[in-house]
C-alpha cells in the first residue's frame, strides 16, 4: 500500500498544479473580455460571470480536497516514522505553487507596471538558474566524494534525484525531499554527508535571498500602483509568497542553528572517547 503512495502523491500533484494553471488562465480570459466591446451585453456579462464562479467554486473544491490529501499523507508519513521529515509533504507543493503563481504573474501582469516588468523577469529566471545549477553540484559531488552507500543509492534512483534537482529550481528546499525518510522508502533516504545538508541549507537562505525577498517588494509595489485593479492571480502570490517567506526565514534560522551545534556535541563525543580510552590505559 505505501509503496504505491508517492507515484499517487505525484500524480494527484500533477493533476492539482494543471488543473490550477488552467483556472488561472480562465480568470485572466475573463478579464480580457471583461474590457473588450463585447462584454457590454447583458448575456454576455452574465455567462462570463457564471462561467467565473465555476471556475473559482471549482478551484476552491479542488484546493481543499488536495489539501486534505496533503493533510492524510503527512499524518500517514509521521505515523510511520516520528523522525521523518514529514514537513516537506507540505511545503513543496506550496512551494511549487508559489513558483507558478511568479511565472503566471509574470507573463500575465508583468507588463501592467513596466518599471516592474523587467525585475519580475530576472528575479524568476535568476534565482530558478542559481538553485538547479547548485542542486546538480551538490548531487554531483556527493556522488564523486560520498560513500558507496550514495553510489548505489543514486544508481537505483538517479531519475528521482535528477527530477528533483529541476524542481529545486522552485526553491532549494525542494532537494531535502531526497533524505527526508517519509513513507520509509528507500528512494526517500537518500545517504547524503552532514557536508552536503550543509550547502543545501545555504543554498535554501541564498533562495530567499535572491528570490522569495524580491518577489516579496515586488508584489507590494504591484498592489500599491494598480489599487482597484487587483486580480485573482496577484492576490493569490501575495498570500503564498507572505506566507512562505517568514516561514522560510525562521525554519532556516533554526537548522542553522541547529546545525551549528552537531560540531559541539562530535566534539563532546570524541572527548569521552578519549577519556575512556586514557582511563583504560590507566587500569592496563
Amino acid at each position: 500500500m505505501y509503496s504505491k503512495s508517492p507515484k499517487i502523491f505525484n500524480f494527484l500533484l500533477l493533476s492539482f498544479l494543471l488543473c490550477f494553471i488552467q483556472i488561472s488562465l480562465c480568470e485572466v480570459e475573463s478579464n480580457d473580455k471583461r474590457f473588450s466591446p463585447s462584454s457590454h451585453n447583458n448575456i454576455e456579462k452574465r455567462a462570463l460571470s457564471a462561467g467565473v464562479v465555476f471556475q473559482y467554486t471549482f478551484g476552491g473544491i479542488a484546493l481543499g480536497l488536495f489539501g486534505l490529501f496533503l493533510l492524510l499523507c503527512f499524518g500517514i508519513s509521521f505515523c510511520l516514522n516520528r523522525k521523518a521529515m514529514s514537513g516537506v509533504i507540505l511545503s513543496i507543493p506550496w512551494t511549487l505553487l508559489d513558483f507558478i503563481l511568479d511565472a503566471l504573474f509574470v507573463k500575465n501582469q508583468g507588463k501592467d507596471v513596466p518599471s516592474l516588468y523587467v525585475p519580475s523577469i530576472i528575479f524568476l529566471i535568476g534565482p530558478v538558474i542559481v538553485n538547479i545549477v547548485l542542486s546538480l553540484m551538490i548531487i554531483i559531488n556527493e556522488k564523486k566524494k560520498g560513500s558507496t552507500e550514495f553510489r548505489r543509492w543514486f544508481y537505483d534512483n538517479s531519475s528521482f534525484a535528477a527530477t528533483a534537482a529541476v524542481l529545486a529550481g522552485a526553491d532549494m528546499s525542494t532537494l531535502k525531499l531526497l533524505y527526508s525518510e517519509i513513507f520509509r522508502m528507500k528512494k526517500f533516504n537518500a545517504p547524503f554527508s552532514d557536508d552536503s545538508k550543509t550547502m543545501i541549507l545555504w543554498g535554501c537562505v541564498i533562495s530567499s535571498i535572491i528570490a522569495d525577498i524580491p518577489q516579496f517588494v515586488i508584489q507590494i509595489l504591484y498592489k500599491r500602483e494598480v489599487e482597484g485593479d487587483y486580480t485573482l492571480i496577484p492576490f493569490l502570490k501575495l498570500i503564498t509568497i507572505s506566507v512562505k517567506l517568514p516561514i522560510a526565514i525562521i525554519g532556516r534560522v533554526f537548522e542553522a542553528l541547529k546545525d551549528r551545534r552537531k560540531p559541539d556535541k562530535r566534539r563532546n563525543n570524541d572527548n569521552d572517547n578519549n577519556n575512556d580510552n586514557n582511563n583504560n590505559d590507566k587500569e592496563k
